[in-house]
This record gives structure tokens, C-alpha cells and sequence, in this order.
């Protein structure tokens, strides 16, 4: 955000380069011919068209190039390294932080000991997750199965978009592609739910309701197909909006200071500390946002979980 916020003042600020007043010798040799045709391009047309290709492509056009070019997945670059895309580095960054966690978590074990500080939080966060999510939603003996991986789907969501607050960071599940794998993979666990208690026959049997007249069967079936894909679809599509949006709100006030600064310099002056405030609001926001879109996104792929594991119910 500070940096984008830089880059707004700076392109707030009128730049106007001081123009030399022409001598009349120069006046007369630069004005055009009598019998030039009046529709006849100026001499620095391209030069005015090229520099204002290099404004559009730093990103200080018009607000909507602004907002895609903050929000939208851009190589990064350390030093004399260029990486191709700076939300896969933060996904792989979440991944390694969760994976630590966890084994800070079991090393608090070793040797009978009573785990203290970050071990004794993750296994509350563990038991919470099992107790109030998995074993209500799945059954009993089945939730205690899909445990790790919803704690999975907690701790990576939770902690990707945290890392996505901090200053020049990326939210990597701001990313369709990475939302569309947690969802893929919360596919895989409702359809193994079902098949292995049911068998592949016995879990397609189960999507019919019971007691269903037959002539309503060429109906319905495509219907529960159809619905197989529309679970994992909500899931993917509810955590990409919700954490794009935060984003885009947030470059959207702090824009208000470029347009305001294109109608007036005091009117920019103004609205700075107004859009600054209503960010940080914002930001703050994104910090329960967070953990409600992790508990979400977890507790929703319960429920599928257990609508396959247990379809009578």
C-alpha cells in the first residue's frame, strides 16, 4: 500500500515542463506552409504518442490500469533476479510457513512435554477445527479422518491471505488458479468420501434421493451431476472474490487522491489523509476477513464432505 500510495502523489503532482517563449525569427521559420493541407499530422505526433504509450504501460493511465496492475499476478524481481510470477512465490512462501508451523507444533511433544506458546495454540486451532467443524459436519469417527486435511485448508488460507497485508506482498489466493487447486482438492476428498464407504456405483446411487418417482429420473440426474461441480466452483469462486475485492477497495480509495489531484492540488491535499484512514480502516477489515474466509472455505468443505459420507442425512 505505501508504495502505491508514492506512486500516486507523484502521479497527483502536476509536472509541467517550463516552456521557452519562441523568438520571432523562430516563430516565423517554424510556421507552416501556405499550401500545407490543414489535416496534415503534427511533426511530434509520434514522440506524444510514444511517451504516452510508457505512461499507460507504468500503470499512471487511467484509474482502471492503476487498479488491474495492483491486483493482477506480475513478475517479481529480487536484485538481478526476475521471477515469473510474484503470486507463486508467495503461495510457495505460505506453504513453508505452514509446514514450519506444524513441525513447531510437534516438536512441542517430544519428550511428554505439556506444549507451551505456538504449540499449545495450533492445538487449539487443531481441536477446534476437529471438534466444532469436522465431527459435526462429516460424523463422528469420519471427521476425525479429514482432520489434517482441513487444517490444511485453515492454516495455508489463513496464513496467504496475512502474508497478502504485508507492504509490496501478493495475496496468493487472490489467484483463480490457486483457489481453483484448494477446491479441486476439496473435490477429490468429497467424491473419496463417498466412494470409500459406497463403492463407485453404490456413492452415484446415493446422489438420487430417495423414494423419487422414476419419471422424474432423466431430470434429476443431470441435476446432481451438475451440482458435483457446482460445490468445489462456490468454493473456488467465494475465496478468489472475497480476497480480490479487499484489494481493489483499498487501491480504489487510495486512488481517490490521484483523481482528486487532477482537478485541483488541494483537493488531492484533502483527500490524502481521508483515503489513507479509510485504507488502514480497510486493512484492519482484511485481517478478520482472513480468518472468516479460512473458517469458511473449511467448514464448507465439510458439510460437502459429510453429504457424501453420510447422504441420508
Amino acid at each position: 500500500m505505501s508504495a502505491l500510495l508514492l506512486a500516486l502523489l507523484l502521479q497527483a503532482a502536476p509536472a509541467h515542463a517550463p516552456e521557452a517563449v519562441p523568438s520571432p525569427a523562430a516563430a516565423t521559420a517554424e510556421a507552416p506552409a501556405p499550401h500545407a493541407p490543414s489535416d496534415a499530422p503534427a511533426a511530434g505526433a509520434p514522440e506524444h504518442a510514444a511517451e504516452a504509450g510508457h505512461v499507460a504501460e507504468a500503470g499512471h493511465g487511467d484509474p482502471s490500469t492503476v487498479i488491474m496492475h495492483h491486483v493482477t499476478d506480475v513478475p517479481l524481481k529480487i536484485g538481478p533476479v526476475v521471477l515469473p510470477s510474484k503470486h507463486l512465490v508467495f503461495f510457495l512462501l505460505a506453504m513453508a510457513l505452514v509446514i514450519a508451523l506444524a513441525q513447531v507444533a510437534v516438536r512441542s511433544y517430544r519428550g511428554g512435554k505439556i506444549p507451551r506458546g505456538m504449540g499449545a495454540a495450533l492445538e487449539g486451532l487443531v481441536l477446534f477445527i476437529r471438534d466444532e467443524i469436522a465431527e459435526p459436519n462429516i460424523g463422528h469417527g469420519d471427521g476425525r479422518k479429514f482432520t489434517p486435511l482441513l487444517c490444511s485448508f485453515f492454516s495455508f488460507i489463513l496464513v496467504a491471505a496475512l502474508l497478502g497485508l504485508m507492504p509490496f506482498a501478493a495475496t496468493s489466493t487472490g489467484n483463480l488458479a490457486v483457489t481453483m487447486g484448494l477446491a479441486l482438492v476439496s473435490f477429490a476428498a468429497q467424491q473419496y468420501a463417498g466412494v470409500s464407504k459406497y463403492g463407485i456405483a453404490g456413492h452415484f446411487h446415493n446422489l438420487i434421493p430417495p423414494g423419487l418417482p422414476a419419471w422424474l429420473l432423466p431430470i434429476m440426474i443431470p441435476v446432481e451431476i451438475l451440482s458435483m461441480f457446482t460445490k468445489p466452483f462456490a468454493l473456488m469462486i467465494r475465496l478468489f472474490a472475497n480476497m480480490l475485492a479487499g484489494h481493489m477497495v483499498i487501491t480504489t480509495l487510495l486512488l481517490l487522491i490521484s483523481l482528486m489531484g487532477q482537478i485541483s492540488w488541494l483537493g488531492g491535499v484533502a483527500m490524502a489523509p481521508v483515503s489513507i484512514l479509510l485504507s488502514l480502516f480497510i486493512m484492519l477489515l482484511e485481517v478478520l476477513v482472513a480468518f472468516i474466509q479460512a473458517y469458511i472455505f473449511t467448514l464448507l468443505s465439510a458439510i460437502f464432505i459429510g453429504m457424501y459420507a453420510h447422504p441420508a442425512h
